[in-house]
């Protein structure tokens, strides 16, 4: 996407002229049905890490950022993604001040929503790329910031794919094919068909918000959970997430030195791919009982879960260059986002009560 003149330019002149034309009226939720399938899960098992994998070939990480902010006349919001090298560093970013270094995405970074659902207007059909008010199934973005967020960073770290497909190993922020609670059902099927398309056996999921997560707790049949109980002492169904679980079953059966633990595989079908999921629970020292749990997602059983463990591991618990990859995006939607809203208000647009309490962003 070429941006004449200069990110800056786009944000104080295009963007922010369209968006003050549309910010007519406070925004409107419109609550939608979910859905989530039936997930097929196979037999969990565990096994010990006794050797750390040498990988030689670079990696790529890929994670997006967004952020939203409410006026009194609508919401808007802003997302941005980045690739880093396990060996480079920065590969690219979207959007980017610096045209170098911009990974030339074809998908809108900013979204608008109003509570104006009229006939289209000249100003839409001369609206820059760089901005939507439109959801992918063509109706018009409406005042959920989760929603909004959600697909505008899903659809670039979607489109980044694309860019990455050669590369012998790109690590995705998050599952390879997520269930989206909160958005419409036909919303969701056209965003996870195009990431379906894109999708290729070295793309490598991972999961690090697991505390939350129940998906190896709901895999155990009562005969593998009786089996599990009487192998290792610990009684899934004693617990609430996959995170406590796997914590409770290093601790109660391992001692110091520590080391990484494999629980999987786990298998399920989504659109037709069989989706191979593996627990990985890494101490942060072998003599310190404080352990990071990742939950890793492919195509292949020949990516082997471990591989992470050849990276070295961010002090939050994840491979280092996913966490580089998330603090850039981070950075730059932050960068973006804050030029625009100066923007909007110093041309007289009025933030609303609850932007001026808290911020949000991820």
């Amino acid at each position: 996407m070429a941006t004449k003149g200069g990110l800056s330019d786009l944000l104080n002149d295009v963007v922010t002229k369209y968006i003050l034309f549309h910010l007519e009226g406070p925004p409107r939720v419109e609550e939608q049905d979910d859905k989530i399938d039936h997930v097929d899960l196979s037999e969990g098992l565990v096994r010990v890490i006794e050797k750390i994998p040498n990988l030689n070939e670079e990696i790529l990480a890929i994670d997006g950022s967004s952020r939203s902010f409410v006026f009194s006349q609508g919401l808007v919001s802003v997302s941005s993604v980045s690739v880093i090298s396990s060996s480079k560093g920065i590969i690219g970013m979207f959007p980017s001040f610096n045209p170098n270094m911009s990974l030339g995405l074809n998908e809108p970074f900013i979204a608008i929503a109003t509570p104006f659902n009229g006939p289209e207007r000249i100003e839409d059909f001369l609206l820059h790329p760089a901005i939507s008010r439109t959801s992918i199934d063509g109706t018009n973005f409406h005042g959920d910031f989760s929603r909004l967020e959600t697909e505008l960073r899903f659809s670039l770290e979607t489109e980044c794919l694309e860019k990455v497909r050669q590369s012998p190993l790109v690590l995705i922020d998050g599952p390879l094919m997520p269930r989206f609670l909160y958005l419409n059902k036909k919303v969701a099927d056209k965003l996870l068909e195009k990431r379906n398309s894109l999708l290729q056996k070295n793309f490598l999921g991972v999961v690090k918000r697991v505390n939350n997560s129940t998906v190896l707790l709901n895999s155990l049949r009562y005969e593998d959970s009786r089996k599990l109980s009487l192998k290792y002492g610990v009684n899934p169904y004693s617990f609430s997430n996959d995170e406590a679980f796997l914590i409770h079953l290093m601790n109660k059966n391992f001692k110091p030195p520590f080391k990484p633990i494999v629980v999987g595989p786990l298998l399920r079908n989504e659109r037709g791919r069989e989706i191979i999921s593996n627990y990985v629970v890494i101490p942060f020292h072998p003599f310190l009982a404080k352990f990071s749990v990742l939950r890793t997602e492919s195509l292949t059983n020949e990516l082997n879960p471990e591989i992470i463990l050849s990276m070295p591991i961010s002090k939050d618990g994840i491979p280092v260059p996913l966490a580089f990859a998330d603090k850039v995006a981070k950075e730059v939607s932050n960068a973006v986002f804050s030029l625009l809203i100066q923007e909007l208000i110093s041309r007289g647009v009025q933030s609303s009560f609850y932007s001026r309490l808290e911020g949000m962003g991820t």
